[in-house]
């Protein structure tokens, strides 16, 4: 009986036009992910090949994810379908077992869903052999992919997600209920993705994830391009256990479902309090008297139809919120938002105070696509509910209008948006208070909470619209998912960025406690009108084509709907489209004539162009800036921005220069130019690149002055946030904004396709190659400047400070304006400083502490004061380690300030440094087992007054390794000394994890640390690691002592530029012989190493000491820059500890033995004697080696 149910139920999912249609609309997006080169899914980018087998796996697994709809409509709508037809009692009359008919209609419900799958497989398999692809981004087509992906991710995926359905559906008879299965996989799903943001979580994570997905993910976090190219991860280890564990959940819940089957249509009924009896029917007496009924009025006028829709409204929404379907998804929804707020906004582990914007984003992305499956399917179930209980027939002949019934069902749908996001509030405020944050802020919880409910009435508004327009409960679903699926992923990867096309969208509305929602709110809210108007219009045409009573033919519809288009239906569908079309004009008006919109495809464009016009002129002679004096007027509220600059040029080339090449920056109006006579040459608008020719040629060692008149003022609302630099209240902008000399290389594609696909050199462009003496003349800051002197005078709001790098000369008030005057000069004397400032503006507190004839400044938002005082101790530390072990701090100022989030970083300028809000002042340094990463920045940032203030590197491969990577080591060294080494580990731990997935990601080739080509990964992670660990190694005293020297003979150096060769010349000259191998791994080659303690046991002695038995594995290889390895001895001692237990304050235990060894390749076994009971014992137990598996270090050691 089971293969007559399987044959029976496959045909009926087979002859369905539902399956063909949802296996056409999967092969078709599976196709357009591997044909196009617009979309980049799976990581096929830079040197990863497009049907690379890894590449492959993780398509389909991502797809797989998707598949998720298609069970619920295949495989709960098997298991439904008897009931829902009323035919379920026919069937159990039958003598077929409980197997039988539960076993055939799952296989072929599971089955439709896997051939939708194999349909995916062919759109993959087909839209990689398609002419236009780009024939070097294939590799040999190979079946491994596609038959590692079936096995391992999608068969058991399936299996997963059909039997948890299944079971719902069979158990509740409800296809509501089993929604909720839906939910619980996307809140798990969700919960894993927060715990791979911590290094520390990421095993959980990959044991937690149903799908594999993130498994995945985390098991080939660190691959390279090479391994992605050739390999599939074996099934061991997590891999393997997660995809058992799954399986195995699935198979019980499987066997669970056919245990709780009940042969009846209530299916499983949990235990109910005892009804109570309902009273005897009371017969009328003969003698009593004629019933007498009250008397009515019927009535059809407005004030019946809103008594009709309140009561309607009523009943829905009561319905919607009392059902236990509800409040299980909102639990489940709460549910994932406490785990949102416990585990995002970490860095490095350590939390953030709940300020109220990142407690609304965490309800917001909490909630976002649990709202999105819930409007979703509610939608459906309100649109359905009478015809699905067979009672459509009667209340459809009500004498109720159409809107009435429709709008209720909106109602019901928007209290449900507002349940949760209130909920969500409510939660949000509780969690603020438990954690000592009382500035709650109930208006910014309103008016965010109003902003972020729109997209999801607008959302209900649309799957309202497709149900009733469909009139099939499942296609409506899948028209609702398709949207969402492209209006969420699918627009931005194919670059359709234009809001005015996107139903629904509207620009990012990016909010900062110091600047608020700032200009940006205008353009939403325009946006958000837009796409009302439309909602009113979708609302309007539901209820014209609405299906009362039977069902209709389309005809049938056409005429019904053009007899219910009464004048109120007219005039509203009238009123709402003039509306939308008229704000649609004006929102075009705005982003596209009086700003200029590009789509990131055109700025793409627009790059190439600028390389195919004027990289001929690269190496064109051109002018140094020598000088710079600058006034500049800010005006905040009124956003505008003035600037009147001089430059001095002079001509530093043995020849004379008869051309200037100039830069302007887009969106800056040039008002008036003043320089030597000249003929402009040609002048594109478009690419901000003009060519002037002088009429006396500027000769060798002469000046001459340039004066220039910029103005930013932006005018209407732009289709996404710009213009972030210029906020209300923080004022954000560098020199970046004046003009620039000479064709700048960094507008230049580096991504290869890129290049290919816009007709560039498919040779990426990369730094010149160490050695490249013509290469010196430059610092990687800039090319048409060295050492500059550095005058300016700001102007701001009244209520604001201004900040610019140097010496505070003058400060006044004039014409409702003030005004401050700084000048880069030290004891009356002109400092040199680099051509790299920024200009800052903003409602500041302020906080001073001189330290040592320094004066330490923060200027903060009075609201984000919890971390000053760490980060003037930070500042001091810093000071007071660089004083003693480099070179004396050159000013005598330092200030950190404060700016909007809408960047996450810190920068050092000269005796300046910019510190986003959101990375350091409001850090929740309170748990002191956390890393106490503001200190630690601050001290980097200040180490930049050295590495780049004083030294800078040529630019070249390895510039970015004596600034980033030095300002990194002298970072940790102030850290050791405050924290002490034993605490390091902690830090380290992040920086090894993020190199390791940073050269997963390289797009070119990885570089060894000495050649760095400004690679973010390589410069500030990799830096970190082998700086800590040479130090370690050499001393650090030895390595402070060249450190020292360098910049005495380096310092404020003129061209040509100092080099990594030459800073590894120096090094290793100081350095004792022995350390050359160490060096070689460590800056001039790719090393791995591969060291593990694989067992550690311990036995006491006599004397009361105890011997402990280690057996390690040492490993070592070198890669090259795609990934490949080669195979090498390990040469340079590797450090072996033994600790004692923790006392449980987060730290490690007193070290009993700490010693670097020389180890034998492979495996050894090590024996030492200790004074104290041992509790932990590690290879490199610090994790300063790099080391592709460092959790594999340490581990427990076993005593008898």
């Amino acid at each position: 009986m089971f293969f007559e149910t399987l044959r029976f139920e496959l045909r009926q999912q087979l002859k369905a036009p539902l399956f063909w249609i949802v296996a056409a609309v999967f092969g078709a997006l599976a196709f357009a992910l591997t044909s196009t080169d617009a979309v980049v899914v799976g990581g096929a980018s830079g040197n990863v090949l497009r049907n690379a087998p890894l590449v492959i796996a993780r398509l389909l697994g991502a797809l797989t994810v998707l598949s998720i709809f298609l069970v619920t409509m295949f495989v709960a709508g098997a298991a439904l379908r008897d009931f829902d037809q009323r035919t379920a009692e026919l069937f159990f009359t039958t003598p077929i077992s409980r197997g039988a008919y539960l076993g055939g209609r799952f296989a072929a419900g599971y089955l439709a869903a896997l051939a939708v799958m194999l349909a995916c497989a062919l759109g993959l398999a087909v839209g990689g052999l398609m002419p236009w692809i780009d024939a070097t981004r294939l590799g040999p087509a190979s079946w491994h992919g596609y038959a590692w992906a079936f096995g391992v991710m999608v068969v058991p995926d399936l299996l997963f997600i059909a039997t948890l359905l299944f079971l719902l559906a069979t158990t509740t008879r409800s296809l509501l209920a089993t929604y909720i299965g839906l939910i619980v996989y996307f809140v798990l799903n969700s919960v894993v993705g927060l715990l791979t943001r911590d290094v520390n979580h990421h095993f959980i994570a990959a044991m937690l994830d149903p799908f594999g997905g993130r498994t995945l993910a985390l098991v080939t976090r660190y691959w390279s391009a090479d391994q992605a190219n050739h390999e599939l991860p074996a099934l061991t280890d997590v891999l393997l256990f997660n995809r058992v564990l799954w399986s195995a959940v699935g198979v019980a819940m499987l066997g669970a479902a056919v245990a709780l089957f009940r042969p009846n249509r209530e299916g499983l009924q949990l235990p109910r309090r005892k009804k109570r009896a309902e009273p005897p029917l009371l017969r009328p007496q003969a003698s009593a008297a004629t019933l007498s009924l009250p008397k009515v009025r019927l009535v059809d006028d407005r004030r019946a139809h809103l008594l009709q829709l309140r009561t309607q409204f009523v009943f829905d929404t009561l319905g919607v919120l009392r059902g236990v379907p509800f409040l299980i998804m909102l639990a489940l929804g709460l549910f994932n938002l406490i785990f949102a707020l416990a585990l995002s906004s970490q860095i490095y582990g350590t939390a953030t105070w709940p300020v109220t914007h990142q407690v609304l984003e965490n309800v917001r992305g909490g909630f976002q696509w649990l709202l999105y499956i819930i409007i979703t399917f509610y939608a459906g179930e309100l649109v359905w509910r009478e015809r699905s209980q067979r009672s459509a027939e009667v209340s459809d002949a009500f004498p109720v209008p159409d809107w009435v019934p429709l709008t209720a069902k909106l109602g019901a749908l928007l209290a449900v948006i507002a349940s949760f996001l209130l909920i969500g509030a409510v939660v949000g405020m509780l969690w603020q208070l438990g954690h000592g944050y009382t500035h709650l802020e109930p208006g910014l919880y309103l008016a965010t909470l109003a902003l972020n409910a729109f997209p999801f009435v607008l959302l209900a508004v649309l799957a309202l619209f497709l149900q009733v327009l469909s009139n099939n409960k499942f296609l409506g679903y899948l028209l609702t998912i398709v949207w969402l699926v492209l209006s969420t992923i699918g627009f931005d990867l194919l670059h359709w960025e234009q809001n005015l096309y996107n139903y629904g969208n509207a620009p990012e509305l990016p909010y900062s406690d110091m600047n608020g929602f700032g200009h940006f709110l205008r353009a939403v809210l325009w946006f958000d009108f837009y796409w009302a108007c439309a909602a009113v219009a979708l609302l309007v045409l539901a209820a014209l084509f609405g299906v009362r009573g039977t069902e209709p033919s389309w005809r049938e519809r056409l005429r019904e709907a053009r007899a219910r288009l009464h004048a109120p239906a007219k005039l509203v569908l009238a009123a709402a489209l003039f509306a939308f079309v008229g704000s649609g004009a004006w929102i075009y008006y705005n982003t596209n004539v009086l700003n200029h919109y590009r789509n990131s495809t055109a700025k793409t464009i627009q790059r190439a162009d600028y390389e195919k016009k004027y990289a001929k002129y690269k190496d064109l002679p051109q002018p140094r800036i020598t000088a710079v004096k600058a006034d500049v007027d800010i005006f905040p509220y009124r956003r505008r921005l003035d600037i009147r600059g001089h430059y001095t040029l002079v001509n530093k080339t043995a020849a004379p220069i008869s051309e200037l090449h100039v830069n302007f920056n887009h969106g800056f109006t040039v008002k008036s130019l003043d320089f030597a006579p000249h003929d402009t040459v040609s002048a594109d608008k478009e690419l901000g690149y003009t060519i002037y020719r002088l009429k006396t040629p500027l000769a060798p060692g002469a000046s001459m002055a340039f004066d220039f008149d910029l103005e930013y003022a932006p005018k209407g609302f732009t289709n996404s946030p710009e213009g972030q630099f210029l906020a209300h209240n923080g004022t954000f902008f560098n020199n970046t904004v004046m003009p620039q000399f000479g064709y700048q290389t960094q507008a230049q594609l580096t991504d290869r396709n890129d290049r290919r696909k816009y007709g560039l050199s498919a040779e990426v462009p990369r730094m010149p190659k160490l050695g490249d003496e013509k290469a010196r003349a430059n610092t990687y800051i800039s090319n048409d400047a060295d050492w500059i002197s550095f005058d300016t005078t700001v102007s701001t709001a009244p209520d604001q400070i201004a900040i610019a790098p140097g010496t505070l000369q003058k400060e006044w008030t004039a014409n409702g304006r003030r005004y401050f005057h700084y000048t880069m000069t030290q004891d009356g004397m002109e400092q040199p400083m680099l051509p790299f400032f920024s200009y800052l503006s903003a409602r500041y507190a302020v906080k001073h502490e001189t330290w040592k004839g320094v004066d330490i400044a923060v200027y903060y938002n009075p609201a984000h004061a919890w971390n000053v005082d760490r980060m003037i101790q930070g500042a001091k530390d810093a000071l007071d380690y660089y004083d003693a072990n480099f070179t004396p701090y050159q000013f005598h100022q330092l200030r950190i300030l404060e700016f909007p989030n809408y960047a996450s970083f810190a920068q050092s300028f000269a005796n300046t440094i910019p510190y986003s809000e959101s990375i350091g002042f409001i850090a929740d340094l309170r748990d002191k087992t956390k890393v106490d990463y503001v200190y630690y920045v601050t001290a980097h940032e200040v180490a930049h007054q050295w590495w780049a203030h004083r030294v800078i590197s040529a630019n070249m491969q390895g510039s970015t390794m004596l600034s980033e990577s030095l300002a990194q080591y002298s970072a940790l060294m102030v850290m050791k000394q405050k924290y002490g080494a034993d605490q390091m580990h902690k830090f380290l731990k992040y920086e090894l994890d993020g190199y390791l997935a940073g050269r997963a990601t390289e797009k070119l080739a990885e570089e060894p640390l000495a050649k760095v080509e400004n690679q973010q990964y390589i410069h500030y992670k990799k830096g970190s690691l082998v700086f800590y660990a040479l130090q370690d190694y050499v001393g650090e005293g030895v390595l402070n002592a060249v450190l020292k020297q360098f910049l005495l003979d380096k310092g404020f150096q003129p061209p040509p530029y100092t080099t990594s060769q030459e800073f590894m010349a120096v090094l290793g000259k100081a350095l004792d012989p022995k350390w050359q191998p160490l060096l070689d791994d460590f800056f001039w080659k790719i090393t791995l190493f591969d060291n593990r303690l694989t067992d550690a046991t311990a036995k006491k002695l006599p004397n009361g000491k105890y011997e402990v038995t280690l057996q390690v594995h040492a490993g070592k290889v070198h890669v090259d820059g795609t990934g490949k390895e080669t195979a090498a001895k390990p040469d340079i001692p590797i450090e072996v500890g033994v600790f004692a237990a923790s006392k449980g304050d987060g730290r490690d235990g007193k070290p009993l033995y700490l010693e670097k060894r020389l180890l034998p390749d492979g495996d050894s076994t090590l024996t030492v004697v200790v004074d104290g009971k041992p509790a932990v014992a590690g290879i490199d137990p610090y994790n300063e080696l790099i080391d592709k598996v460092s959790s594999d270090n340490r581990r427990a050691v076993t005593l008898p």
